[in-house]
């Protein structure tokens, strides 16, 4: 069972850092870009402080997940520093996501860029599953500072 749990926790803690990392990369591209995209397309797009904390958030999330991991099975290490890390990371990442949507509905991924409320369903769509898949990272971190307290 324990190896079961170290392979769920390092496949979540790669999978929040590649994704968030990737989101990352394109985020500060587009607005980088966002001058010239918006000479192209005809529409502004925004930097957003919001969800820039959010991914910074889920970054630094995926890598203490990882490094709970290779602590344990390199040095035995029976703390939880870093799975509490990575519990409130991704909290952090939720409560401002979820005051995202209490501000914007639905629509807060649109409007974070675009500062428009629009009725773009992709756009709801995507925001949709960052909030899942940000509850998710969150509910896995908790299982692993869970399991770190038990140990103890």
């Amino acid at each position: 069972m324990q190896t079961l749990r170290t392979f769920i926790n390092f496949f979540s803690g790669e999978i929040e850092i590649f994704v968030a990392g990737a989101i990352l990369v394109l985020f500060i591209t587009i607005i980088t870009l966002s001058l010239s995209m918006s000479q192209f397309f005809g529409s502004t797009v925004y930097l957003s402080r919001f969800f820039l904390v959010i991914l910074i958030s889920m970054v630094i999330a995926g890598i203490s997940i990882q490094l709970s991991n290779v602590k344990r099975l390199t040095d035995g290490y029976e703390g939880y520093l870093f799975s509490s890390i990575a519990v409130i990371a991704n909290s952090i990442a939720v409560i401002f996501e979820t005051f995202e949507m209490l501000l914007y509905g639905m629509n807060w991924f649109g409007f974070d860029f675009l500062r428009v409320q629009t009725d773009n369903s992709l756009l709801d769509l995507i925001g949709f599953l960052i909030f899942l898949y940000t509850v998710l990272m969150t509910i896995i971190s908790m299982l692993d500072l869970i399991y770190a307290v038990g140990e103890s």
